[in-house]
């Protein structure tokens, strides 16, 4: 016998191979067949890509000779290399399964420090930009406030601020000055049992505003997240590191974190992702107890996520989590026995839910009325269609936090959910085709799939669409289910797949869906994206797209999982800012002068020439304010101005309102102008000013020009260019 460089021994006459690569083998050859043999060998290892280091080398039937020293050296340092890299990254598996098991008492703690500390990612700051204070310091610990989330800093959070100055009331009558609806609009905090379908702002009601605002930020944030990784971990079959990776990838998504204190889009995904939780934990215990508790939370998941009122984004997201219940239940019906106890008790708890929305329509009945009446937003008939470029968009919201020149759009509507658009259709595709699994969660997302790449690329006809509903979903709004459903097929075919896609054929896949993803997203914002941009794109691309079609291989997993976390921490996490407490609100000298004045005599203010939003910047302060953003409009009101309703159309919308006061002399033709759908200038003269009830004025300008023989504008405060004047009639 002959030992030769694969460790295999030879003998004459005989060859005897097996394929079987963890077996010896034993081969019995002349000189020549151990060449032929020594050939195919070495082509075998080639192909399969396995460096073969032998320790000893074929010299024919005169023996062996050693490998050289530096062969053995260099094996050395690579096998410590391995070692080496192995302990880290069982290090990282023992600390990553530690902060998993300790997940709920780490994020319990972290909730009770950001109250206490007052932190919250509010953008209030920027208010700094708008109205000179003597507060200079806008409170902000880490990144900045955006000014393109007015809705959120100059809208939602004033009204917020003034419920509690208003005794969390149902209807406040302190935004527009009149009885305003805020449970059915805008849902702000009030002291009313359906509180409990929206539980994070019950620290408005117990906390005090600055440690509300805290509670209300984070306790989204922290749910969110929560949510995203019970969910998953049933999608992937308690897969740990997908769950994880999943939760990222929807809680930092960018149009998440854009869009994250309004239109109740944290809301949407914690009520939905929670209800199919309870839905599964229901089918899978046998307790009447755990049952029943199970289906009060679905009853608030159904209540809070109804009442978010946000349709463009709740009814694509609802046939999501449609087809994820259908899936769920179809998985576990063995395992879900039910008698009579179990149906009285969903049908209490349907009944339950009938009744509590019925409260809430009867009594928000002409709010109802009023918005589905308005010009705009009034009911839309959507088509859908026009924003296939979408599909494209993604590679470059990494970048949004950071540059904003050359956008085609805002920032806010730019950001779209990170999805790794197309790896997930080619994985699912992988999955049902070449591993011919019949998996009915990616047949069911892959339907739904096709459904909304139609509406957001053509549109449907008109009758179609009001029977999906989606009538009801602008096609831009409509996206964002798309980008969820890319996530949802990616990781539910990472956890299915077996091994992982070859390495020749996931290079090529790469980089052609690298090149054509670049180009198209260069394309379609050529004035944004700079050079250096569609460079760093690609090589982000490049390497996703790689480790995730390896994501079987070794490494490979931590490679893509460390990628993912890497680009949502940079595009979603750095998105809003870290501040600390209201003092820039509530220390400054404008804001403690108007809480002054009206606490010694109440009365209804304007905000004059200066428009929005500083109407609401008075409002923080908890008095009436006639122009603060009309949440729906008040007709009574506008119709005593306008006695012919000649400008319905203007005013009856939501709106933000710029007031303007003129004498008859240089009055514009029109009284009402539509500046944008949601924003007009009202031309007023001093005693169309008095007719509104108004007692107080905040302006820039000197109104004491007004001043006639009935009326005077007597100047109470001043402060730079900021006046306020009370209006005294004789």
């Amino acid at each position: 016998f002959r030992m030769i460089g694969t460790g295999h021994f030879v003998r004459k006459k005989k060859v005897n191979i097996r394929d079987t690569p963890n077996r010896s083998q034993t081969n019995f050859c002349s000189q020549k067949h151990i060449e032929i043999l020594q050939k195919k060998l070495e082509k075998k290892n080639k192909s399969e890509r396995k460096r073969v280091s032998p320790t000893f080398t074929l010299t024919g039937q005169n023996g062996v000779s050693p490998m050289s020293g530096a062969n053995v050296r260099t094996q050395k340092r690579g096998e410590e290399m391995k070692e080496k890299l192995d302990s880290a990254i069982n290090v990282v598996k023992k600390i990553f399964d530690w902060i998993f098991k300790y997940r709920y008492w780490i994020a319990i703690i972290i909730f009770i420090l950001c109250i206490i500390f007052e932190l919250s990612g509010s953008s209030i700051g920027a208010w700094g930009t708008f109205i000179q204070t003597d507060q200079t310091d806008d409170g902000v610990i880490f990144g900045k406030s955006r000014e393109i989330r007015s809705d959120e800093w100059a809208v939602l959070t004033p009204m917020t601020f003034s419920q509690s100055f208003d005794g969390f009331n149902y209807f406040s009558n302190i935004i527009r000055a009149d009885k305003t609806d805020v449970a059915m609009v805008y849902a702000l905090p009030i002291m009313n049992f359906i509180q409990i379908f929206r539980p994070f702002q019950l620290g408005y009601l117990f906390l005090g505003i600055a440690k509300g605002l805290s509670f209300f930020w984070y306790g989204r944030f922290i749910a969110l997240f929560l949510v995203m990784i019970e969910l998953f971990m049933i999608l992937t079959k308690k897969n740990k590191v997908l769950s994880v990776i999943g939760a990222f990838l929807i809680t930092l998504a960018p149009i998440v974190q854009w869009w994250f204190a309004v239109n109740g889009i944290a809301e949407i995904f914690i009520f939905g992702g929670l209800a199919i939780i309870l839905l599964y934990k229901y089918m899978n215990t046998d307790s009447l107890k755990k049952r029943c508790l199970y289906l009060f939370f679905l009853y608030i998941c159904a209540g809070g996520y109804l009442l978010v009122l946000y349709p463009a984004w709740q009814i694509p997201m609802f046939y999501i989590f449609l087809a994820i219940a259908i899936w769920v239940i179809v998985q576990n019906r063995k395992n879900c026995k039910m008698n009579y106890k179990d149906f009285i008790s969903i049908g209490i708890t349907i009944l339950a839910f009938a009744l509590t929305m019925g409260y809430i329509f009867y009594n928000s009945f002409d709010t109802i009325k009023a918005v589905m009446g308005t010009v705009y937003p009034g009911s839309r008939a959507e088509t859908g269609g026009e924003v296939g470029t979408y599909f494209f968009q993604y590679p470059m919201n990494i970048f949004l936090p950071f540059k904003e020149a050359g956008l085609l759009t805002n920032l806010s509507e730019s950001s779209v959910v990170f999805g790794l658009f197309p790896i997930g259709i080619i994985l699912t595709c992988i999955v049902l085709f070449k591993e011919k699994k019949k998996d009915l969660l990616l047949i069911l997302l892959s339907i739904l799939y096709i459904i909304f790449s139609i509406w957001c690329i053509w549109g449907f006809p008109e009758i179609l669409a009001k029977l999906t509903l989606l009538s009801n979903s602008q096609a831009k709004r409509a996206f964002l289910a798309v980008g969820v459903l890319d996530v949802l097929l990616l990781i539910r075919s990472l956890s299915l797949m077996e091994k992982p896609l070859k390495r020749i054929p996931s290079i090529i896949i790469s980089v052609v869906l690298t090149i054509l993803m670049v180009f198209m997203c260069e394309k379609n914002n050529h004035e944004y994206v700079t050079l250096k941009m569609g460079i760093a794109m690609g090589i982000m691309l490049i390497y996703l797209f790689y480790m995730a079609l390896r994501y079987k291989a070794k490494y490979a997993n931590i490679c893509f999982s460390a990628g993912i976390i890497f680009v949502m921490l940079m595009s979603g996490l750095t998105v809003n800012p870290v501040r600390k407490g209201v003092d820039n609100i509530y220390n400054s000298n404008i804001i403690k002068k108007v809480q002054e004045i009206n606490n010694n005599e109440n009365g209804n203010w304007i905000v004059e020439e200066l428009g929005f939003p500083i109407g609401n910047y008075i409002l923080m302060a908890g008095v009436p304010v006639i122009n603060s953003s009309n949440t729906y409009p008040d007709l009574e009101r506008w119709q005593k101005i306008d006695t012919e309703s000649k400008y319905e159309d203007i005013y009856n919308r939501y709106s933000h309102i710029s007031i303007k006061i003129r004498n008859n002399d240089n009055m514009p033709a029109e009284k009402f102008e539509l500046l944008g759908p949601d924003y007009m200038n009202v031309y007023l003269t001093p005693e169309e000013i008095k007719s509104l009830d108004v007692k107080y004025i905040f302006t820039v300008n000197n109104l004491e020009d007004f001043n006639t023989n009935n009326l005077k504008f007597e100047k109470i405060y001043e402060y730079n260019s900021y006046k306020i004047y009370g209006l005294l009639s004789e």
